[in-house]
């Protein structure tokens, strides 16, 4: 069983990590309120940083947006872009491709990725496992139009501790089996370069919803298999996220509810700090700006969330 180690360095720092792929939504904002508020509660450090390897889904107006609501909702940081054009110039993703590339030679050299050619058709009618023929087949990693995969041996669980949700083990073999490394277009895939993001800006705090966490697991077993690497003594907070009235989870990919579209529809900072406050169970409490937001909440305020509030739209 691979564990995490229970030793947090300091001091802090933490990472906004958006993507331009959509407008922001509600839950995306409540992520970084909750992050921005552990950080500047242990006066520590928090980066902006833009997740923006997925070319198909990014648009000028999404990248435009994030800057635009995180001043909409008063949040800073510290370090990162200070606008749109700065980071396209100095702060994109596809600036760090050579670092990403170096994690997966890495990789490579330890035997641990296999070429994977299968359509999404092909992979649909059987799951990635110990038979997938993939594996034994040894395509050459160089093979057009192929995926790279990592290799999780059956039975493996990572195991770690979770500020929120206390031990957590994810069976990752079932749960995220012999997940993407390297994309078909020959683009690392997001928890190789969240990984080596994460590490070469040396996070120390990671705040998610609950449905990434089988993401945290992928890249904590990643981090097991590379050298001289500190991630697994990251600390964890994994969130609940704020629901649809039909219980599914927000997302920008399914079109939900963006704060672009509350604001057109009148929403004000003010308004905005009363729906977070509410969804974490602060509402009698007199809160309309961050400030308001960081004097009140706690982990603890998490612990006890009502669940029913987070169908909020």
């Amino acid at each position: 069983m691979l564990q995490q180690t229970h030793t947090k360095p300091m001091p802090l720092r933490t990472r906004l990590a958006p993507t331009p792929s959509g407008y922001l939504h509600l839950g995306n904002v409540l992520s970084f309120a909750i992050t921005w508020a552990l950080a500047r509660q242990q006066q520590g450090t928090v980066i902006l940083r833009i997740d923006d390897l997925d070319n198909a889904r990014f648009r000028p107006e999404y990248l435009q947006d994030i800057f635009d609501t995180l001043h909409f909702a008063g949040l800073d940081y510290d370090e990162g872009p200070a606008n749109a054009a700065d980071f396209l110039a100095n702060y994109s993703q596809h600036l760090r491709l050579p670092q990403y590339r170096a994690t997966l030679q890495e990789l490579v050299n330890q035997g641990l990725v296999y070429a994977c050619p299968c359509s999404r058709k092909q992979l649909a009618t059987y799951h990635i496992s110990s038979n997938h023929a993939c594996k034994h087949t040894r395509h050459p990693l160089t093979l057009p139009d192929t995926a790279w995969r990592v290799h999780i041996p059956e039975h493996v669980e990572i195991k770690f501790e979770d500020l929120l949700l206390q031990t957590c083990t994810i069976p990752i073999a079932a749960a995220i089996p012999d997940f993407v490394v390297q994309r078909k277009e020959g683009i690392p895939a997001y928890q190789v370069a969240s990984l080596t993001d994460d590490l070469e800006m040396e996070v120390n705090l990671i705040v998610r919803g609950e449905d990434l966490i089988t993401s945290t697991a992928a890249q904590l077993y990643l981090a097991q298999q590379l050298s001289n690497r500190d991630f697994v003594t990251t600390a964890f907070v994994h969130h609940p996220v704020v629901l649809e009235p039909n219980g599914h989870k927000l997302s920008k990919s399914h079109a939900s509810l963006s704060i672009k579209e509350m604001r057109q529809n009148n929403l004000s900072s003010k308004g905005l700090w009363s729906i977070l406050a509410s969804i974490v169970g602060l509402d009698n409490r007199e809160i309309e700006d961050a400030s308001g937001f960081l004097d009140n909440f706690s982990l603890e305020t998490l612990q006890k969330i009502n669940r029913d509030s987070l169908q909020t739209i």
